[in-house]
């Protein structure tokens, strides 16, 4: 009788010789060639909807006040100062993710993904030791 011995398990992500659960998604440990850690990039998608229109919004304000463009164009561009500034801290706080991936014969499959570092390293090593334990 065949025990399945346990390498990792926390939360919805779990390691053993021969399955890896993530969520409702399970992958088979012998199927598995290669595991390896990748940081995902950013997006600054959010952020960039911020900026660009207070950018605009600044620059045209500023500009149109200096050219005499009456009493309401110096509040717009301070106006536009506020996104601008907004979406330059949400850019600059950012974090980057983490990521296993998976080589399989059939590809390569992004696994499981966090904000978690050390997290990320742990499953990896628990996938490694899995994989070794089938030879």
């Amino acid at each position: 009788m065949n025990t399945e011995t346990t390498f990792f398990n926390s939360g919805d992500v779990a390691v053993t010789n021969a399955r890896f659960v993530v969520g409702a998604q399970t992958f088979a440990v012998r199927g598995i060639t290669s595991v390896e850690g990748a940081e995902l990039p950013r997006s600054y998608t959010g952020p960039a909807i911020l900026i660009l229109p207070g950018a605009v919004a600044a620059i045209l304000g500023f500009f149109a006040s200096s050219m005499g463009g009456g009493s309401v164009a110096a509040p717009i561009g301070a106006l536009g100062l506020i996104p601008l500034a907004g979406g330059i801290w949400w850019a600059c706080r950012r974090k980057p993710k983490y990521a296993v991936v998976l080589r399989t014969a059939g590809g390569e499959v992004t696994a499981y993904q966090s904000a978690d570092r050390a997290h990320i390293s742990q499953i990896i090593q628990a996938l490694n030791e899995s994989i070794i334990s089938n030879g």
